[in-house]
């Protein structure tokens, strides 16, 4: 038995690590165990063994005791050689420590070979976790980039998704969500031995697209936020809802199951019902600043889109209200130089008719979001040749107690599955989304259009439509612009239909300009010398 090698190396005895070798080794899987105090190591092994032990049949023979199947190793060339190829390796309690990743890269990358498989292991707390990682900051996915793949090694990164804080002590394993980012082939041979202590999917074939599917993620979060905040103000201002009566509206929108059924819609419900009980009076939304505090976090898929030459209208104007917000000061003095439209100049509404169209807008320009941040996303993938599988990224996102769990994101990927032999470029253009969109953009323009009339700013549920306005436009206005700096500094433009560049004389003085240019160009005959 002990000279038979193990299918898993665990490195790291945190206590999920430990849960993790146990777990195995209970169902008779070979697990080899090393840590850096290599005291701690028999220790882990006996308690696992008395533990195992008690419960176990006296006549059972050796080669079928669970209790003999966690071995120890006390370092890492004793690790590697005790597992079997393609040797599969989970690193534990390197969570924000990338010193001591590095430490055990550069050891373990004499001993691997081709086609073995590591993979660090993510937060392995129950609590939240605002730091998220640049992509090309991710030490795993340079790591990966510049040594791991041209050795055929396959290293693989996982990220916990963030849930709702009463989820965690629901105990159902929501709370031990991640995203998973490597090989396809890696992964899959990794997935059982994960499976049983954590809820994962593969999103990317990368270790750092892991990295970016965060910080999609937390985009999509920040605009869908945005869009809801001005649905909230359309409802007050233009339908003269109180807060109750917006705490109902939410609360009918998430029961009702239609389309703006909602983590947001369950939760905004119970915020806008909330009194205040250190003043006694009104609400606590009445006495929370409006003014959120920047993170350099949020600018980033911005910064990415325009890198990479993609239109994210919704997504700046969500990040440009976060920038407003910040300037409280100059807001509450603009707010007294630039007056609103007096009540009587504003338009008379049907509150229910204000309460049906919203929830259409709302839906609209939350698939707009989306779409943008994904298009942000495939650009990027493009670029740095990774294979993103959205829609694990969307199940992943849409699970219990997510921000974004939601209708719209179970009908994108009903979408995306009834047109699986469809390749998205533009999810607004796959099949399903597109149907719905035409049938709701109606009540999307009337509450933008009530919007304006009415002064109440909508910058994300207005962006979005006017970036659903011009996608779908055949031809857009850009002709001029091109002509304009034509007619400036004669730089050119292309044709319709035709190959080449071209340039216009659009007025006299151009044609004269020319034709004095030419003349000047032309060499001058010399006067023959006359003899006297």
């Amino acid at each position: 038995m002990s000279e038979a090698l193990c299918e898993l190396g665990v490195l790291g005895l945190t206590t999920t690590g430990q849960s993790l070798a146990a777990h195995h080794a209970s169902n008779m899987i070979r697990v080899c165990v090393c840590d850096d105090d290599v005291s701690f190591i028999p220790q882990v092994i006996n308690e696992y063994k008395t533990q195992t032990e008690a419960g176990e049949d006296n006549d059972t023979t050796s080669n079928e005791r669970a209790s003999r199947c966690m071995l120890p190793s006390s370092n890492l060339e004793e690790l590697v050689a005790r597992l079997a190829q393609p040797r599969k390796i989970i690193i534990f309690g390197t969570y924000n420590d990338d010193v001591k990743l590095s430490e055990y890269w550069t050891k373990l990358s004499t001993l691997v070979e081709k086609g073995d498989m590591i993979l660090r292991w993510g937060k392995e707390d129950k609590g939240h976790d605002k730091n998220i990682t640049f992509y090309n900051n991710s030490i795993v996915g340079n790591l990966s980039k510049m040594y791991a793949k041209s050795k055929g090694i396959h290293l693989l990164e996982m990220v916990k998704l963030q849930c709702d804080r009463s989820v965690i002590f629901q105990g159902d394993g929501y709370d031990n969500a991640f995203m998973v980012g490597g090989a396809t082939e890696a992964y899959k041979q990794l997935e059982p031995f994960i499976a049983p202590l954590a809820t994962i999917g593969c999103v990317g074939s990368d270790p750092a697209s892991v990295h970016y599917a965060q910080m999609i993620q937390r985009t999509i979060e920040n605009g869908l936020m945005q869009a809801y905040a001005e649905a909230t103000d359309v409802l007050r201002m233009a339908a003269g809802y109180e807060n109750q009566d917006i705490g109902r509206a939410f609360n009918k929108w998430q029961e009702g199951g239609g389309k703006a059924s909602s983590y947001l819609s369950k939760i905004s419900s119970k915020i806008f019902y909330k009194r205040d009980a250190m003043t006694k009076k009104g609400h606590v939304l009445d006495y929370i600043l409006d003014s959120v505090e920047l993170n350099t976090v949020d600018n980033w898929v911005t910064l990415e889109a325009t890198r990479l030459g993609v239109p994210a209208p919704s997504i700046n104007a969500a990040l440009e209200t976060r920038f407003l917000s910040a300037m409280k000061d100059e807001r509450v003095e603009a707010s007294s130089i630039l007056k609103v439209l007096d009540v009587a100049d504003t338009p008379s509404v049907l509150k229910g008719q204000v309460d049906e169209d919203l929830q259409s807008a709302l839906y609209c320009a939350c698939m707009c979001i989306i779409a943008e941040c994904f298009a942000v996303y495939q650009a990027a993938s493009e670029v740095e040749s990774w294979d993103v599988n959205f829609k694990e990224c969307i199940r992943l996102w849409n699970l219990p107690g997510s921000i974004l769990e939601s209708t719209l994101l179970s009908n994108i990927t009903s979408a995306l599955t009834n047109n699986a032999n469809q390749e998205m470029k533009i999810l607004l253009t796959v099949p399903d989304v597109a149907s719905e969109l035409k049938e709701l953009h109606i009540s999307w323009r009337r509450i933008v259009t009530l919007s304006f009339a009415s002064a109440i700013p909508c910058p994300t549920l207005s962006s979005s439509l006017t970036h659903y306005d011009s996608l779908r436009s055949r031809k857009l206005p850009i002709g001029l612009i091109h002509a304009q700096r034509d007619y400036f500094d004669a730089s050119g433009y292309s044709r319709v239909g035709i190959d080449g560049h071209f340039t216009t004389n659009w007025i006299t003085d151009h044609t004269q300009q020319i034709k004095r240019r030419e003349s000047s160009a032309q060499p001058k005959k010399r006067r023959k010398k006359t003899e006297n």
